[in-house]
Protein backbone atom coordinates (compact mmCIF):
# COMPACT_ATOMS: atom_id res chain seq x y z
CA UNK A 1 0.00 0.00 0.00
CA UNK A 2 1.07 3.47 -0.69
CA UNK A 3 1.14 5.29 2.12
CA UNK A 4 2.54 8.62 0.83
CA UNK A 5 0.10 10.89 -1.48
CA UNK A 6 -0.85 14.29 -2.16
CA UNK A 7 -2.90 14.67 1.24
CA UNK A 8 -0.58 12.95 3.63
CA UNK A 9 0.33 16.12 5.52
CA UNK A 10 -3.55 16.23 6.36
CA UNK A 11 -4.11 15.71 10.49
CA UNK A 12 -5.77 12.18 9.77
CA UNK A 13 -3.10 11.03 7.92
CA UNK A 14 -0.90 11.96 10.20
CA UNK A 15 -2.45 10.45 12.67
CA UNK A 16 -2.32 7.26 11.13
CA UNK A 17 1.04 7.61 9.52
CA UNK A 18 3.18 8.36 13.01
CA UNK A 19 3.19 5.35 15.23
CA UNK A 20 5.43 2.02 13.43
CA UNK A 21 6.60 4.25 10.69
CA UNK A 22 9.53 1.70 9.87
CA UNK A 23 6.83 -0.77 9.41
CA UNK A 24 3.81 1.66 7.63
CA UNK A 25 5.14 0.69 4.16
CA UNK A 26 5.41 -2.68 3.72
CA UNK A 27 7.10 -3.46 0.73
CA UNK A 28 4.69 -4.74 -2.26
CA UNK A 29 7.72 -6.32 -4.55
CA UNK A 30 9.00 -8.63 -1.89
CA UNK A 31 8.79 -11.98 -3.01
CA UNK A 32 5.45 -14.22 -3.66
CA UNK A 33 6.25 -16.44 -1.33
CA UNK A 34 6.35 -13.76 1.39
CA UNK A 35 2.47 -13.49 0.91
CA UNK A 36 1.62 -17.09 0.47
CA UNK A 37 0.87 -18.52 3.95
CA UNK A 38 -0.89 -15.27 4.49
CA UNK A 39 -2.78 -15.33 1.17
CA UNK A 40 -3.38 -19.37 1.93
CA UNK A 41 -4.84 -18.31 5.50
CA UNK A 42 -7.44 -15.61 4.08
CA UNK A 43 -8.48 -17.94 1.40
CA UNK A 44 -9.34 -20.64 3.83
CA UNK A 45 -11.07 -19.17 6.04
CA UNK A 46 -13.46 -17.65 3.32
CA UNK A 47 -14.48 -21.24 2.82
CA UNK A 48 -15.07 -21.76 6.49
CA UNK A 49 -17.09 -17.96 6.62
CA UNK A 50 -18.99 -19.29 3.43
CA UNK A 51 -21.36 -21.86 5.64
CA UNK A 52 -21.34 -19.63 8.46
CA UNK A 53 -24.73 -18.45 7.97
CA UNK A 54 -26.09 -22.51 8.24
CA UNK A 55 -25.84 -22.89 11.93
CA UNK A 56 -26.88 -19.31 12.33
CA UNK A 57 -30.04 -20.41 10.63
CA UNK A 58 -30.55 -23.73 12.90
CA UNK A 59 -29.85 -21.57 16.01
CA UNK A 60 -32.72 -19.71 14.81
CA UNK A 61 -34.88 -21.59 13.89
CA UNK A 62 -34.38 -23.49 17.62
CA UNK A 63 -35.30 -19.94 18.99
CA UNK A 64 -31.46 -18.75 20.04
CA UNK A 65 -31.91 -15.11 17.89
CA UNK A 66 -28.48 -14.25 16.34
CA UNK A 67 -27.70 -11.40 18.57
CA UNK A 68 -27.63 -14.30 21.30
CA UNK A 69 -25.19 -16.20 18.99
CA UNK A 70 -22.79 -13.54 18.25
CA UNK A 71 -22.69 -12.32 21.86
CA UNK A 72 -21.33 -15.47 22.85
CA UNK A 73 -19.43 -16.89 20.14
CA UNK A 74 -17.15 -13.38 21.42
CA UNK A 75 -17.34 -14.45 24.75
CA UNK A 76 -15.93 -17.73 23.45
CA UNK A 77 -13.09 -15.82 21.11
CA UNK A 78 -12.52 -13.33 23.96
CA UNK A 79 -11.19 -16.35 26.49
CA UNK A 80 -8.96 -17.93 23.67
CA UNK A 81 -5.69 -15.41 22.92
CA UNK A 82 -5.44 -15.05 27.36
CA UNK A 83 -2.66 -17.83 27.71
CA UNK A 84 -0.56 -15.18 26.01
CA UNK A 85 -1.29 -11.93 27.45
CA UNK A 86 -0.35 -12.70 30.86
CA UNK A 87 2.12 -10.75 30.79
CA UNK A 88 2.33 -6.89 31.36
CA UNK A 89 4.45 -6.16 28.31
CA UNK A 90 1.96 -7.96 26.10
CA UNK A 91 -0.72 -5.38 26.67
CA UNK A 92 1.47 -2.37 25.75
CA UNK A 93 -0.35 -1.74 22.42
CA UNK A 94 -3.50 -2.31 23.82
CA UNK A 95 -4.81 1.59 22.93
CA UNK A 96 -3.93 1.04 19.63
CA UNK A 97 -5.40 -2.32 18.89
CA UNK A 98 -8.46 -1.83 20.75
CA UNK A 99 -9.84 0.87 18.74
CA UNK A 100 -8.92 -1.49 15.54
CA UNK A 101 -10.76 -4.15 17.58
CA UNK A 102 -13.64 -2.50 18.31
CA UNK A 103 -14.12 -1.66 14.53
CA UNK A 104 -13.69 -4.94 12.98
CA UNK A 105 -15.79 -6.60 16.06
CA UNK A 106 -18.77 -4.48 15.69
CA UNK A 107 -18.56 -5.19 11.51
CA UNK A 108 -18.45 -8.90 12.57
CA UNK A 109 -21.33 -8.59 14.75
CA UNK A 110 -23.57 -6.80 12.34
CA UNK A 111 -22.72 -9.01 9.68
CA UNK A 112 -23.56 -12.23 11.83
CA UNK A 113 -26.71 -10.59 13.02
CA UNK A 114 -27.33 -9.64 8.84
CA UNK A 115 -27.05 -12.98 7.81
CA UNK A 116 -30.04 -14.05 9.66
CA UNK A 117 -32.00 -11.11 8.84
CA UNK A 118 -32.03 -11.14 5.09
CA UNK A 119 -30.79 -13.48 2.45
CA UNK A 120 -27.63 -14.85 2.28
CA UNK A 121 -26.18 -13.61 -0.89
CA UNK A 122 -27.45 -10.40 -0.55
CA UNK A 123 -25.84 -10.48 3.33
CA UNK A 124 -22.19 -11.85 1.81
CA UNK A 125 -22.19 -9.94 -1.63
CA UNK A 126 -23.36 -6.13 0.33
CA UNK A 127 -20.56 -7.21 2.83
CA UNK A 128 -18.23 -7.60 -0.30
CA UNK A 129 -18.10 -4.27 -1.42
CA UNK A 130 -14.96 -3.71 1.03
CA UNK A 131 -12.83 -2.95 -2.05
CA UNK A 132 -14.60 -0.03 -3.00
CA UNK A 133 -14.51 1.29 0.82
CA UNK A 134 -10.93 0.47 0.74
CA UNK A 135 -10.22 2.62 -2.41
CA UNK A 136 -12.18 5.77 -0.58
CA UNK A 137 -10.90 5.25 2.71
CA UNK A 138 -7.07 5.27 1.33
CA UNK A 139 -7.72 8.19 -0.89
CA UNK A 140 -9.34 10.00 2.32
CA UNK A 141 -7.35 9.20 5.13
CA UNK A 142 -4.24 8.05 4.04
CA UNK A 143 -3.83 10.51 0.97
CA UNK A 144 -3.72 8.33 -1.52
CA UNK A 145 -4.20 9.31 -4.99
CA UNK A 146 -7.04 8.30 -7.11
CA UNK A 147 -5.92 6.57 -10.01
CA UNK A 148 -7.91 5.48 -13.23
CA UNK A 149 -7.69 1.92 -11.62
CA UNK A 150 -9.14 2.99 -8.66
CA UNK A 151 -11.65 4.69 -10.49
CA UNK A 152 -13.10 1.93 -12.30
CA UNK A 153 -13.29 -0.24 -9.26
CA UNK A 154 -15.13 2.06 -7.39
CA UNK A 155 -17.54 2.16 -9.99
CA UNK A 156 -17.77 -1.53 -10.84
CA UNK A 157 -18.59 -1.76 -7.18
CA UNK A 158 -21.31 0.34 -6.96
CA UNK A 159 -22.66 -1.30 -10.53
CA UNK A 160 -22.67 -4.24 -8.54
CA UNK A 161 -24.49 -2.95 -5.58
CA UNK A 162 -27.03 -1.76 -7.96
CA UNK A 163 -27.48 -5.13 -9.76
CA UNK A 164 -27.97 -7.45 -6.53
CA UNK A 165 -30.33 -5.01 -5.55
CA UNK A 166 -32.15 -5.30 -8.62
CA UNK A 167 -31.92 -2.16 -10.32
CA UNK A 168 -33.99 0.45 -11.69
CA UNK A 169 -33.14 3.48 -9.73
CA UNK A 170 -31.10 4.26 -6.68
CA UNK A 171 -29.66 1.12 -5.26
CA UNK A 172 -30.92 1.20 -1.65
CA UNK A 173 -30.77 -1.89 0.37
CA UNK A 174 -34.39 -3.62 0.89
CA UNK A 175 -34.37 -4.06 4.78
CA UNK A 176 -32.96 -3.77 8.17
CA UNK A 177 -30.50 -6.96 6.96
CA UNK A 178 -29.32 -5.08 4.38
CA UNK A 179 -28.46 -2.38 5.49
CA UNK A 180 -26.23 -4.14 8.49
CA UNK A 181 -24.56 -5.90 5.45
CA UNK A 182 -23.64 -3.05 3.78
CA UNK A 183 -22.83 -1.41 7.03
CA UNK A 184 -20.68 -4.27 8.43
CA UNK A 185 -18.60 -3.96 4.84
CA UNK A 186 -17.67 -0.31 5.66
CA UNK A 187 -16.63 -1.07 8.71
CA UNK A 188 -14.99 -4.29 7.89
CA UNK A 189 -12.80 -2.22 5.30
CA UNK A 190 -12.13 0.58 7.83
CA UNK A 191 -10.61 -1.54 10.63
CA UNK A 192 -8.47 -3.40 7.96
CA UNK A 193 -7.06 -0.50 6.54
CA UNK A 194 -6.25 0.15 10.55
CA UNK A 195 -4.74 -2.56 11.43
CA UNK A 196 -2.67 -2.46 8.39
CA UNK A 197 -1.34 0.65 8.98
CA UNK A 198 -0.73 0.13 12.63
CA UNK A 199 0.33 -3.57 12.85
CA UNK A 200 0.79 -4.90 16.60
CA UNK A 201 4.31 -7.20 17.23
CA UNK A 202 1.87 -10.05 18.00
CA UNK A 203 -1.55 -11.66 17.63
CA UNK A 204 -2.94 -12.68 21.00
CA UNK A 205 -3.86 -8.74 21.75
CA UNK A 206 -5.61 -8.09 17.96
CA UNK A 207 -7.66 -10.91 18.45
CA UNK A 208 -8.55 -10.38 22.15
CA UNK A 209 -9.35 -6.78 21.22
CA UNK A 210 -11.27 -8.09 17.83
CA UNK A 211 -13.67 -10.41 20.42
CA UNK A 212 -13.72 -7.62 22.89
CA UNK A 213 -15.01 -5.14 20.49
CA UNK A 214 -17.84 -7.85 18.96
CA UNK A 215 -18.81 -8.63 22.37
CA UNK A 216 -19.75 -4.95 23.30
CA UNK A 217 -21.23 -4.55 19.85
CA UNK A 218 -23.16 -7.67 20.34
CA UNK A 219 -24.38 -6.91 23.92
CA UNK A 220 -25.91 -3.54 22.24
CA UNK A 221 -27.60 -4.95 19.64
CA UNK A 222 -29.07 -7.45 21.96
CA UNK A 223 -29.99 -4.20 24.60
CA UNK A 224 -31.50 -2.60 21.48
CA UNK A 225 -33.25 -6.42 20.36
CA UNK A 226 -34.57 -6.68 23.38
CA UNK A 227 -36.58 -3.63 23.66
CA UNK A 228 -37.72 -3.73 20.46
CA UNK A 229 -38.99 -7.36 20.30
CA UNK A 230 -37.17 -8.36 17.70
CA UNK A 231 -36.49 -11.88 16.37
CA UNK A 232 -32.56 -11.55 16.67
CA UNK A 233 -33.05 -11.29 20.57
CA UNK A 234 -34.97 -14.45 20.89
CA UNK A 235 -33.65 -17.02 23.82
CA UNK A 236 -36.04 -19.40 23.87
CA UNK A 237 -33.80 -22.28 23.90
CA UNK A 238 -30.76 -21.46 25.28
CA UNK A 239 -29.67 -23.49 27.48
CA UNK A 240 -30.09 -26.85 25.18
CA UNK A 241 -27.93 -25.52 22.61
CA UNK A 242 -25.77 -23.85 24.58
CA UNK A 243 -23.03 -26.49 23.82
CA UNK A 244 -23.35 -26.40 20.10
CA UNK A 245 -22.73 -22.81 20.14
CA UNK A 246 -19.52 -23.44 22.18
CA UNK A 247 -18.14 -26.03 19.71
CA UNK A 248 -19.05 -23.99 17.03
CA UNK A 249 -17.41 -20.79 18.13
CA UNK A 250 -14.06 -23.04 18.75
CA UNK A 251 -14.11 -24.52 14.91
CA UNK A 252 -15.68 -21.83 13.06
CA UNK A 253 -14.80 -18.31 14.19
CA UNK A 254 -12.03 -18.53 16.81
CA UNK A 255 -9.57 -19.97 14.15
CA UNK A 256 -10.49 -17.63 11.38
CA UNK A 257 -9.84 -14.87 14.06
CA UNK A 258 -6.17 -15.43 14.66
CA UNK A 259 -5.72 -16.22 10.73
CA UNK A 260 -7.47 -12.96 9.49
CA UNK A 261 -5.53 -10.79 11.66
CA UNK A 262 -2.81 -12.29 11.33
CA UNK A 263 -2.68 -11.97 7.76
CA UNK A 264 -4.25 -8.57 7.83
CA UNK A 265 -1.03 -7.13 9.39
CA UNK A 266 0.97 -8.68 6.56
CA UNK A 267 -1.21 -7.76 3.07
CA UNK A 268 -2.95 -4.58 1.89
CA UNK A 269 -6.84 -4.51 2.71
CA UNK A 270 -7.65 -4.77 -0.74
CA UNK A 271 -6.19 -8.13 -1.59
CA UNK A 272 -7.27 -9.47 2.17
CA UNK A 273 -10.60 -8.46 1.00
CA UNK A 274 -10.37 -10.13 -2.61
CA UNK A 275 -9.30 -13.65 -0.70
CA UNK A 276 -11.86 -13.49 1.48
CA UNK A 277 -14.44 -13.58 -1.76
CA UNK A 278 -14.24 -16.94 -1.45
CA UNK A 279 -17.18 -16.80 0.88
CA UNK A 280 -18.75 -15.63 -1.92
CA UNK A 281 -18.39 -18.83 -3.86
CA UNK A 282 -19.52 -20.96 -1.29
CA UNK A 283 -22.01 -18.65 0.08
CA UNK A 284 -24.06 -18.12 -2.78
CA UNK A 285 -24.03 -22.06 -3.37
CA UNK A 286 -24.52 -23.48 -0.39
CA UNK A 287 -27.72 -21.14 0.41
CA UNK A 288 -28.71 -21.99 -3.59
CA UNK A 289 -28.24 -25.86 -2.57
CA UNK A 290 -29.52 -26.20 0.89
CA UNK A 291 -31.66 -23.08 1.74
CA UNK A 292 -33.59 -22.91 -1.94
CA UNK A 293 -32.22 -19.03 -2.11
CA UNK A 294 -32.42 -18.05 -5.70
CA UNK A 295 -29.34 -17.04 -7.25
CA UNK A 296 -30.58 -15.06 -10.55
CA UNK A 297 -29.27 -12.91 -13.36
CA UNK A 298 -28.68 -9.72 -11.28
CA UNK A 299 -26.73 -11.78 -8.53
CA UNK A 300 -24.77 -13.52 -11.12
CA UNK A 301 -23.96 -10.28 -12.65
CA UNK A 302 -23.65 -8.48 -9.66
CA UNK A 303 -20.94 -10.95 -8.11
CA UNK A 304 -18.90 -10.54 -11.06
CA UNK A 305 -19.25 -6.61 -10.74
CA UNK A 306 -18.28 -6.67 -6.88
CA UNK A 307 -15.18 -9.62 -7.73
CA UNK A 308 -13.96 -7.43 -10.72
CA UNK A 309 -13.99 -4.24 -8.50
CA UNK A 310 -11.84 -6.03 -5.81
CA UNK A 311 -9.33 -7.50 -8.80
CA UNK A 312 -9.08 -3.64 -9.99
CA UNK A 313 -8.72 -2.17 -6.59
CA UNK A 314 -5.35 -4.47 -5.73
CA UNK A 315 -4.03 -3.91 -9.22
CA UNK A 316 -4.47 -0.13 -8.58
CA UNK A 317 -2.46 -0.60 -5.14
CA UNK A 318 0.20 -2.47 -6.92
CA UNK A 319 0.68 0.23 -9.57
Amino acid sequence: MQMQGDHAGTPVAARLAEPHKDRMTPDLKTPARSHLLPALAVSVCGLLWGVFWLPLRWFDSQGVGSAWVALLFNLVAIAAPLPWLLRRTAWADFHNQSLSGLILGTAFALYTVSLAMTDVIHAILLFYLTPVWSTLAGWVLLGERITVTRIIAVILGFAGLWAILGGGGVPLPRNAGDWLALLSGLLWSAGTLRSFARPSQGIALPVFCFAGGGLAASAVLLVIASALSLPMAAVNNLMPVLPWIVLLAIIIFVPPNFLVLWAAQRMDPGRVGILLMTEVLVGSISAGLLAGEAYGASEAIGTALIVTAGLVEVWGRRS
